[in-house]
């Protein structure tokens, strides 16, 4: 069967290929899967968002649906709303994708994205147009609106120790993205007692300030800002707010790993039990952490949501991924960067410590991390060489072939190859806490994948 979904959604280019028309099928889809219950409906800042909301809202009207109007709202604020209203959720969002492109998240009652079989199930609907429509004069006359951002901003509050943050009194430098964050993190943080100075704080569609990739290349402004003020730490947001940037102190990009690792390590060294949940592509970072906690690392593919599914199946106490996203599931099932925050904040708060010494206190890997344009055709010849080249490795631990190709070595050091599943590039990514064997590691698969 033809597929629409990706790991999370569907993400196209607005208007040339996600058109209202499409957007309006795939709500009424959905609508017919979930027999017109009550759906939470929210939007990022892009501009064209505006219209497939209406059109998502119009498809979901159609197909006999009670809906909810959030607006602009982050993804997670969304999420946090189906679960505490045990409705079903359509988030229209690209997320970090570049301003061109748009998407549609649909959300189970918990506030998780829908799993591979539903999301078959929605797709066989669309495909086969077998829709379920209500009469004209039963479809519901008025949608409900609701701002749910200071609920949202007070749940998020109840969760960290607010007052050890508020007397702290952290400077704090914020870049939103123009993206929905903007109408939560900087009041959020203010809130929470901090001296906010923000950049890129009013939803723009255009993204004038930036691309809405938290990336290094893509916050030199931030950075900027940073070094030549003080500041306790800076975070930067994508466009939907499910992910978190850090920024140290002194104006150093924290690579996701490293974030995720000092909230799992707070989290872990509480008494809650369960077992913490990743990406193949995540940190051994986290591995020492369970180690030290007597916990497990349940480890997936590449994906939030799988991550989250993980979570909910082993009932585990914090899943994140190394791209900075963090799933706290006591509170959303998926990515909240809001939450990690305030969470951040409330580490830094109850150690006393700046940021910089906290890192430090993580076990030293070092991460090499790259990417290569690669000739589709090529692909299976890469594989084979790729199996081959791993299978001679020596003092090999184990091989993980759950999402691309991972060889773990006796001392700890690890390898990746992973092709994307969307784009013509192939990811290496090495970890050791020998930096020198970590970049040969990647040297030697890169030399490899360009001589074929």
């Amino acid at each position: 069967m033809r597929k629409l979904f990706g790991t999370f959604g569907i993400r196209r280019v607005a208007n040339e290929v996600l058109t209202p028309e499409m957007a309006t099928k795939l709500a009424l889809s959905f609508g017919t899967f979930i027999s017109g219950e009550e759906v939470v409906v929210g939007r990022d800042s892009r501009k064209h968002s505006e219209m497939l909301y209406y059109a998502v809202i119009s498809g979901l009207l159609s197909a006999g649906c009670s809906v909810t109007e959030l607006g602009v709202t982050a993804t997670p604020a969304l999420q946090w709303a189906c679960r505490r209203w045990n409705q079903w959720g359509a988030m229209i969002t690209a997320s970090h994708n570049p301003p061109q492109w748009n998407g549609i998240k649909f959300m189970e009652k918990t506030g998780k994205g829908l799993d591979r079989e539903k999301d078959e199930e929605v797709e066989k609907i669309y495909f086969e147009e077998q829709f379920t429509r209500v009469p004209g004069m039963k479809i519901q006359s008025e949608t409900k609106k609701r701002d749910i951002r200071w609920d949202y901003i007070e749940a998020i509050i109840q969760k960290v120790d607010a007052q050890a943050i508020r007397e702290k009194k952290f400077r704090v430098a914020l870049d939103c993205a123009n993206g929905a964050p903007s109408l939560i993190t900087p009041y959020l943080l203010s809130e929470l007692g901090c001296q906010v100075v923000s950049l890129n704080a009013h939803p723009d569609g255009n993204f004038p300030g930036r691309n809405p990739e938290p990336v290094p290349e893509n916050l030199q402004d931030l950075i900027a800002l940073i070094k030549n003020s003080p500041f306790a730490v800076g975070f930067a947001q994508d466009g939907d707010g499910d992910r978190l940037i850090v920024i140290k102190e002194n104006g150093e990009f924290v690579p996701g790993d490293l974030s995720v690792s000092l909230v799992a390590r707070e989290l872990a060294h509480r008494e809650t039990p369960g077992p913490i949940a990743t990406t193949v592509a995540t940190t051994h970072i986290l591995q020492e952490i369970a180690r030290e906690t007597n916990r497990e690392v349940i480890i997936t593919e590449v994906g939030d949501l799988v991550v989250a599914k993980a979570l909910q199946e082993h009932g585990g106490i914090f899943g994140c991924e190394e791209n900075g996203g963090m799933i706290f599931p006591d509170f959303v099932w998926g990515r909240d960067g809001a939450m990690a925050a305030a969470q951040i904040l409330h580490l830094m708060a109850r150690e006393g410590k700046p940021l910089s010494e906290l890192l430090k206190e993580l076990p030293p890997y070092y991460q090499v991390k790259t990417r290569l344009e690669i000739d589709p055709h090529k692909r299976e010849k890469i594989l084979q060489e790729v199996e081959r080249t791993i299978a001679e490795e020596k003092n090999q631990k184990e091989i993980i072939t759950i999402d691309g190709y991972k060889v773990i070595f006796e001392d700890g050091s690890w390898l990746l190859i992973r092709f994307s599943g969307t784009e013509p590039l192939v990811r290496v990514f090495a970890e050791s806490k020998d930096k020198e064997k970590a970049e040969n590691l990647v040297k030697k698969y890169l030399d490899l994948i360009k001589g074929i």
